[in-house]
């Protein structure tokens, strides 16, 4: 049997890395562990991995081990079924409904493809190197989209993001505790804000939200 193994982490789609993820856990079995990781990634059956020599197939899957490890480029847009994916411009121009999204998928990594489809959306317009991209809508249909897409590109957008929070959390801890605790009482009140004050409240709500991340 002619298996095709991933050689690039790119190579691997975000759904394949989210069935890996269900089965590798402390208490997996080992050997069911190798028949799993070579039936998702090379995507055949579990009773022809079964067929496969037990050393053969140890073998593949130390060779998807050592492609699951390799370190991936930031790229700020990629092609997905004939679309051209870009990257968040501007992350202090996200909605608070963005933010929102962010910070609750970000607390689990099964939600990987739900933080893709807020991280990566269509372009719509280009300007030499800037682009615009879709408006952001929770859409079920494109965060399933978005399992298609490479595990090295949102993996290594998922750093990104944080490299970036690192970076506004630096500027958030210049704040005196004055200040801290004025953001703290404003964005308890979040909930009763009328909706013409969410506009000029959105980099408290950002601050918040990046110090709430960066705890998790």
């Amino acid at each position: 049997m002619k298996l095709q193994i991933p050689t690039n982490i790119n190579d691997i789609t975000v759904s394949e890395y989210l069935k890996f993820i269900e089965v590798n856990k402390e208490d997996a079995d080992e050997e069911f562990l190798v028949h799993k990781t070579v039936s998702i990634f090379c995507n055949i059956p579990i009773k022809d991995v079964l067929n496969i020599d037990a050393s053969e197939a140890q073998d593949i899957a130390l060779e998807i081990y050592a492609v699951l490890n390799q370190n991936a480029k930031f790229v700020d847009r990629f092609e997905l079924n004939g679309i051209e994916y870009g990257f968040i411009p501007n992350l202090e121009d996200l909605s608070l409904g963005e933010y929102i999204d962010l910070e609750t998928y970000l607390k689990d990594q099964k939600n990987l493809h739900k933080v893709a489809a807020v991280m990566y959306r269509p372009i719509i317009k280009k300007y030499n190197d800037l682009y615009d991209i879709e408006s952001y809508s929770a859409s079920i249909s494109k965060q399933n989209e978005m399992k298609q897409a490479p595990i090295g590109v949102i993996s290594q957008g998922v750093v990104f993001f944080y490299n970036i929070v690192n970076e506004l959390l630096r500027d958030f801890q210049l704040y005196s505790k004055s200040q801290l605790k004025e953001v703290q009482e404003i964005t308890q009140q979040e909930d009763n804000l009328p909706l013409n004050m969410v506009g000029s409240t959105l980099s408290i709500f950002l601050q918040k939200v990046i110090s709430e991340i960066s705890n998790k």
